[in-house]
């Protein structure tokens, strides 16, 4: 079931801030994601997990640094799909 178009532009703004760091980025872990984005880690966090289960996003493990596993992030073709599209409506011109 997909949720009202209102509802769908808040979510697209909330994850604008991520999907940008990505695409600027090509990908980044999540303390790097957690320090460029003005939200809780939390927040970041809950949204990275859904942008996960909707394919926008894809998790690869790095090698692990003095004992703790890592992971990065990156957008996947659908992801940066959903990016232009956020970003075409933001940029839209009037007729």
């Amino acid at each position: 079931m997909r949720r009202g178009t209102e509802e769908t532009g808040i979510t697209d703004a909330k994850k604008l801030p991520i999907m940008r760091t990505l695409a600027k980025s090509h990908g980044c872990d999540a303390e790097t994601l957690y320090s460029r984005i003005d939200a809780s880690e939390l927040d970041v966090h809950e949204l990275l997990s859904e942008m996960v289960i909707e394919n926008e996003v894809e998790v690869s493990p790095r090698p692990a640094l003095s004992g703790r596993r890592d992971e990065r992030f990156a957008l996947t073709l659908k992801g940066w799909g959903e990016y232009l599209k956020v970003l075409g409506s933001i940029y839209e011109l009037p007729e």
